[in-house]
């Protein structure tokens, strides 16, 4: 995706509730909407220099977990949101 990123995961108890914590110890990142409890969390990283706001969604769905990064404004994120997304996977890593 020229604007994004969608990766599909295998779950298991606790795997949403561990990337939430990876996810929200990202700086500049916070929950726009929904909660792990609820099986589906929106979360905005604002860029570092000029603030822009991209979105990643990530959702409970049976044994997967579904990650959807974006980018709100604009056609391109030069590969933002797949290396964030995949870095906070591989950090989900035992």
């Amino acid at each position: 995706m020229p604007g994004g990123v969608f990766r599909v995961i295998e779950s298991y108890p606790d795997r949403f509730a561990r990337l939430h914590e990876i996810v929200t110890d990202t700086p500049r990142t916070y929950v726009l909407a929904g909660s792990v409890r609820e099986g589906m969390v929106t979360y905005i990283t604002r860029s570092k220099v000029f603030g822009f706001p991209d979105y990643t969604t990530i959702q409970q769905d049976g044994d997967t977990l579904r990650v959807h990064g974006r980018l709100r404004f604009g056609r391109r994120d030069f590969g933002v949101n797949r290396n964030r997304v995949d870095g906070w996977l591989a950090a989900l890593q035992p």
